[in-house]
């Protein structure tokens, strides 16, 4: 019996050649071999890495409605065996009613706990056994060109890990690329660990973490002229993150300190010349404030507060502001050369902030509403073809208390009020004779306008 002739494929043949090549190769050298051992060993790095955090990692839905398909993606990670849940604010505030599905599998309803716009963190807690809380690393003690690993849902692909290194640290939203990424948000001073590692569109939220799979990073944000990643991607700290967390989880609310001064970079000229990475020089001193107590004076150069270097703006209004009210910190500066230290007690910022405005805006402040008033006119056009414009008299909203009742119900500064219940007033001294003699339970009808809109807010006086 003839046996068939057997066939190769035509791609094995191929390979052939390349197979016949291979096993004619020599041996690794001792260097080769060496060099072989270090890369298996970062590579074996990685898998730590990627393995300790991403039990840890959860994908974040956000609706509008329960129905609702997802209407915004994310990222998140569990820092506390509790179930809280740390992530960015603009993931999670386009809706409602937040999912997150662990790396499990399991889908869980989230509450959400708080969130800190100007730093764009939220808290958000899940009920759960069995869950894998994150360490955070100490972002002070990164150094540039550091490996680490992003992990998140880019695109909506879940557990997603890649690699890359620290870029570079102390980046703030000051910088016009930077602050170009989100010209919506309110933060002034946010700061920043740069990375290319590659971030995406979901990876948001999601941690930065060194090869011991700790956080030192919050991924918020990229630079990309596509929408998708160009090796400039940024992270909040892990200090700052973990410090508005905790507050958050504490008191609901973010505290932040105040120092008292006003301020301007150090040349770097000057630096060189002092022997220093740089500082911020103290341009006046504000009040009666913390900083004069504690003997600072115009021109002292601050290089470090609170254990963190202050190489400029961004690093020292981060160190002021992480340090809670009425709580001691040490302050390192340069004065006429020399190095000197010593200890401030900072106040609440924004107490001072609320002081500040009530002092230099003009008006009456209307303590029960939270809000300061001055007397102003608005010119409106007449519905009258060939007539001029109308004048209407009003009060100008000139301050707002933080969580005043004119705060909470959406009051602004700038909005022109004119009459409160249907009624007008001659001054604002009436305004305020007229809300106090209103029931302290009995909500009042302010109408105003807000770029020529016409609007109005409910509100219920404070009676404390």
């Amino acid at each position: 019996m003839k046996l068939p002739k057997r066939t190769i494929p035509i791609a094995l043949m191929a390979l052939l050649p390349s197979l016949t090549l291979a096993s004619a190769l020599p041996e690794p050298d001792a260097t080769q071999k060496q060099a072989m051992d270090i890369a298996f060993n970062i590579s074996d790095a990685f898998e730590y890495a990627a393995a300790k955090i991403e039990p840890s990692v959860v994908h974040i839905t956000v609706r509008n409605s329960r129905r609702q398909e997802g209407e915004g993606l994310g990222s998140g990670v569990i820092v506390d065996p509790r179930g809280y849940i740390l992530t960015n604010n603009h993931v999670v505030e386009t809706g409602r009613y937040i999912t997150v599905r662990l790396a499990d599998g399991r889908e869980l309803i989230a509450t959400l706990v708080g969130t800190f716009a100007e730093t764009d963190l939220a808290v958000l807690k899940i009920v759960a056994d069995d869950i894998v809380a994150a360490q955070f690393a100490d972002s002070e003690a990164t150094r540039v060109g550091q490996w680490v690993l992003a992990i998140g849902s880019p695109f909506g692909f879940e557990q997603t890990v890649t690699a890359g290194i620290i870029s570079a640290k102390g980046r703030g939203s000051t910088s016009p690329q930077i602050a170009n990424m989100n010209p919506s948000n309110d933060a002034k001073l946010q700061e920043f660990i740069q990375t290319d590692a590659a971030i995406n569109p979901g990876n948001s939220g999601g941690p930065l973490v060194d090869l011991h799979g700790n956080i030192i990073g919050i991924n918020t944000a990229i630079i990309s002229r596509t929408g998708s990643n160009n090796g400039l991607g940024f992270a909040i700290p892990a200090d700052i993150a973990q410090s508005v967390m905790n507050q958050i989880i504490e008191t609901g609310r973010v505290e932040r300190g105040w120092l008292g001064i006003n301020m301007k970079l150090l040349s770097p000229v000057l630096a060189h010349e002092l022997n220093i990475e740089g500082g911020v020089v103290i341009q006046e001193l504000v009040g009666d404030g913390p900083a004069k107590k504690a003997g600072l004076l115009p021109d002292d150069i601050i290089t470090a507060l609170g254990g963190r270097t202050t190489e400029n703006i961004i690093r020292l209004s981060n160190a002021i502001m992480l340090i809670k009210p009425d709580e001691p910190v040490e302050i390192d500066f340069l004065r006429d050369g020399q190095h000197k230290s010593t200890t401030a007690i900072v106040s609440d910022r924004d107490e001072q902030m609320s002081i500040a405005q009530r002092r230099v805006a003009p008006g009456l402040y209307l303590e029960d509403i939270g809000a300061k008033f001055a007397p102003g006119s608005l010119s409106l056009p007449n519905r009258r073809r060939g007539l001029p414009p109308k004048s209407l008299r009003g009060f100008v909203v000139t301050s707002i208390d933080l969580n005043s009742p004119a705060d909470l119900r959406g009051l602004n500064i700038d909005d022109f009020v004119y009459s409160i219940n249907g009624e007008q007033f001659n001054s604002a001294q009436e305004i305020e004779d007229y809300i106090n003699n209103n029931a302290s339970d009995k909500p009042i009808h302010i109408s105003f306008y807000r770029n020529r809109r016409n609007m109005y807010v409910e509100l219920i006086p404070s009676d404390d």
